[in-house]
């Protein structure tokens, strides 16, 4: 049961807090000048301050940030690293589901091997398959920022309608029935901008796939069993009916993560389904935001409930960087106590670095105590193309031109070939 595994160390990881870096024969040498790092959009505050910290530590060393929009992000990066002009460091996914996720881009040279640095000796062995390729590391990324997926919802707007989060399916749909009696959308969608597009998928999934069945993607991977052929089918389907019954707003296709955004931070919408890091720009909209999360049900029954959760974007360091040690120092601080703490994710599972119960993760912390936490799944989808055509299929079947058996047989036809 590979994935019940891996998250079960995940959160033994968070709940016994990170133990970080330590001298090693294999740390960089001391270096200097500057060091260009390219990161996805957002949190610009953060990672100001963290790059003010490294240049304290490392006065010799200063930090150069390209930043780039997330939607943008895998074409500008895919570009750049074919042409040898990518910066030092780069933001790196876990796992082979996208273009610019650590197995993709080392098969083809692009990361440095980081398996002998310092930091990686104190990585637990489940964070070791979504980092790596070929028995080698090739990025470090930190349970503090780990994020969570389902609801994301503006407290205020739903004490305001009087309407609770549900906890059933059937729930879900009675609240977008009320919200729309308010004159509420229940859950923004920016299904404009497309990785927004695969976050209900996955959230439905959790609970109809694996809760059923923990092992379906290495039977997946192993050709007995296929997208259109399982509960996948179930989780689309739903996705559909919530989106033919008004759960989201009627122009989500024409509406973009950053309208989503907004609508949510300014009460026009009761909340999203989205990763939990976006409950940080609804923050930054409106500062008086009071958010709590919780996961999204897909059955009638609570107990099959199941949280989508996952190791975060994390860095790996471009196999031709021009400052390679000071690459690697600024990997090495990132996974420090003091980097961690820093670039930790308030709204996340662990805000410090350890499981922490508060006001915005009551509701999801049980899920990651007891276990009943699932990864998102395209980490081991074997090519970035079934990630592709889940995207635009989204986009498609909301439309109407396909239905979600034709979106998951392409992405299983895009799948089986990979594995060939």
């Amino acid at each position: 049961m590979r994935h019940q595994k891996v998250l079960t160390v995940i959160g033994a990881i968070a709940a016994a807090g990170i133990t970080l870096t330590a001298c090693s024969s294999n740390a960089p040498q001391a270096s200097s000048g500057t060091v260009t790092v390219a990161r996805l959009s957002g949190s610009d505050d953060k990672w100001t301050a963290i790059a003010d910290k490294f240049h304290e530590v490392n006065p010799d060393l200063t930090i150069e940030y390209t930043i780039i929009p997330t939607d943008a992000y895998n074409q500008q990066m895919g570009t750049r690293l074919s042409a040898g002009t990518a910066p030092d460091v780069l933001n790196v996914f876990p796992g082979s589901g996208n273009a610019t996720a650590v197995r993709t881009l080392a098969k083809n040279g692009y990361l440095a091997d980081l398996t002998g640095e310092g930091w990686a000796a104190s990585q637990s062995e489940s964070t070791t398959s979504a980092t790596s390729y070929e028995g080698k590391r090739y990025m470090f990324t930190d349970v503090a920022t780990a994020n969570m997926l389902g609801g994301v919802y503006n407290s205020k707007a739903l004490a305001d309608a009087g309407l609770k989060i549900p906890t059933t399916y059937s729930e879900v749909l009675t609240f977008c029935d009320d919200a729309q009696k308010a004159g509420k959308v229940a859950y923004a969608l920016g299904a404009q901008t497309q990785w927004v597009t695969q976050l209900v998928t996955y959230a439905l999934a959790a609970t109809d796939v694996y809760a059923k069945d923990p092992d379906f993607n290495e039977k997946q991977l192993n050709k007995e069993a296929t997208f259109q052929d399982s509960a996948w089918v179930d989780a689309m389907t739903k996705y559909k009916e919530m989106f033919d019954k008004g759960c989201f707003n009627k122009d989500a296709l024409g509406t973009s993560v950053d309208n989503q955004t907004a609508m949510v931070a300014d009460g026009r919408a009761l909340g999203a389904i989205q990763i939990s890091t976006m409950a940080n720009p609804m923050t930054k909209a409106n500062p008086d935001l009071k958010v709590q999360l919780a996961p999204l049900p897909s059955t009638d029954n609570p107990a099959d409930t199941r949280l989508a959760f996952g190791l975060g974007v994390g860095w790996g360091v471009n196999a031709k960087a021009k400052n390679a040690a000071g690459a690697k120092k600024f990997v090495e601080f990132l996974a420090s106590k003091e980097g961690s703490a820093m670039n930790a994710d308030k709204f996340g599972v662990a805000p410090q670095g350890e499981i922490e119960v508060n006001e915005v993760n009551k509701l999801n912390i049980p899920f990651v105590q007891d276990e009943k936490t699932v990864p998102f799944m395209d980490v081991d989808w074997p090519s970035p193309q079934v990630q592709n055509l889940h995207l635009t299929g989204v986009q498609e079947m909301l439309g109407g031109s396909k239905t979600p058996t034709d979106v998951l047989t392409s992405m299983q036809d895009a799948y089986t070939a990979a594995l060939k």
